[in-house]
């Protein structure tokens, strides 16, 4: 009955995802993704095809490259080509200059790349959470939360590498998790945490921490170590030839030649010092504060300590506090701290799924405990949807994106009918939560 369960999880978190996919089409990031996923699928590394419709780029050797680590665009090649050969066998348009089917490609391979990955994170927080002794309504509670109660709805509708690279973390952590560490889950979760790296180059200390846990949990530390290093380095690899074909060094970064963002150039890529203020908009602040778009949040450190209380868990909360605080540093010291066009800090979205997993563990078996972090939920739900269905993009110049353009367009445009077809996910949570579970008692979770 649990893999039932599962699996409604699964295609709620897909339907949610996929119904809105892609957020803004032609979003320079999209346009540079696609750009580079379309060359790769004619042998080329360059995106001179479609440069001039983008500001994400970078210029070498008289060509024109992506100025993103090339692991999105990568694994969106065999939907670029299955796209384009449907495309011609209709009689359509291929050129991906036309925008007709520029957005095309995008959208398919928004939901094959990041809407699919995305979905099955919200699937491994469900089933970690109920291995680790969460109940299964506790489980469901975080998974929803995840899903449709954080910024990570949004940005799983696009072809930015941050739902993309939480799930990647997610899934190297679920292999430790869900099976033992050894055997083909050493090189295995090491191959996820070295393309973890093509993908987006922010996370390595957060898959290093990933790693370092599964290596830590396992009986046989040498042979895991090699499978990690063999996997890690195997991952890796598709980064270190492509940075040869384009920038005639592996080791020279997109990042390194990239026009117009000046501040790139600062620190290491534009990573500097932490600033404190920045650190405190990034959780709390109107501009691009995470908390105020997803109070529910506000439990996962409730949940932390309870799975730090707890032995079999304290090793798992550790890490989640990790990650959580790496990618919170990193955004912080980070001279674009603000991510742009953005709600809410994008920077910190990869962190989301398994800080959320803590949300299980902060489920309270008292009833009106019980009421409050359900009033928290309801209120991340309205507002990752409102967040999601307008825009998870906000123009820079709104101070307070949320009540200066986000609410008025969504209450100005047709907010019924997206509100009754995201009701029925709502819904489809709601029931699968409150499914009878016979598994036993919320054995770890805090007293009431």
């Amino acid at each position: 009955m649990r893999i039932v369960k599962a699996a409604i999880i699964f295609l709620l978190a897909f339907i949610a995802f996929a119904r809105l996919a892609p957020q803004d089409p032609f979003n320079p990031q999209h346009v540079t993704r696609i750009a580079l996923a379309l060359s790769l699928s004619e042998g080329r590394v360059d995106i001179d095809q479609l440069a001039a419709y983008t500001i994400d780029r970078s210029s070498f050797d008289g060509h024109y490259y992506a100025d993103k680590p090339p692991g999105v665009s990568m694994l969106a090649v065999p939907s670029v080509m299955a796209t384009r050969a449907v495309l011609e066998a209709t009689g359509a348009t291929s050129d991906p200059s036309d925008p007709t089917a520029l957005e095309t490609y995008i959208r398919i391979a928004a939901i094959t790349v990041i809407v699919l990955p995305a979905a099955l994170a919200v699937l491994l927080v469900y089933l970690m959470a109920a291995r680790l002794g969460a109940s299964h309504g506790a489980a469901t509670f975080a998974a929803s939360a995840l899903a449709v109660g954080t910024p990570y709805f949004g940005w799983s509708a696009t072809l930015f590498a941050h739902a993309l690279s939480g799930a990647m973390l997610t899934g190297a952590m679920a292999f430790a998790v869900l099976n033992r560490p050894a055997g083909w889950v050493a090189p295995v979760a090491g191959l996820l945490l070295g393309f973890l790296l093509v993908v987006d180059l922010t996370a390595a200390p957060a898959g290093a921490l990933v790693g370092l846990f599964i290596l830590l949990r396992s009986e046989q530390r040498i042979k895991t170590f090699t499978g990690l290093a063999i996997g890690g380095l195997i991952g890796l690899m598709p980064l270190l030839v492509y940075n040869q074909l384009a920038f005639a060094s592996p080791f020279r970064l997109g990042y390194s030649q990239v026009q117009g963002f000046a501040g790139m150039q600062q620190g290491f890529f534009g990573i500097g010092l932490p600033q404190p203020m920045v650190l405190g908009e990034l959780l709390f602040g109107r501009y691009r504060g995470l908390l105020p778009l997803a109070p529910v949040l506000l439990l996962v450190p409730i949940g932390l300590w309870a799975m730090f209380r707890y032995l079999p868990t304290r090793g798992i909360a550790v890490v989640i506090a990790g990650v959580v605080l790496s990618f919170l540093l990193i955004n912080a010291g980070y001279y674009y701290w603000d991510g742009g066009s953005s709600t809410g800090p994008r920077h910190l979205v990869a962190a989301l799924p398994l800080a959320s997993l803590a949300l299980a563990f902060a489920w309270p078996p008292g009833l009106p405990a019980k009421v409050v972090a359900l009033l928290l939920l309801l209120a991340s739900l309205f507002i990752s949807f409102v967040v999601a269905s307008v825009d998870p993009m906000s123009p820079p110049q709104f101070g307070d994106p949320l009540f200066d353009y986000l609410l008025p367009a969504f209450f100005q445009g047709g907010w019924l009918p997206a509100t009754l077809s995201i009701a029925v996910i709502w819904a489809g949570f709601a029931i699968v939560g409150l499914w009878p579970d016979r598994s036993g008692a919320e054995r770890h979770q805090l007293p009431a």
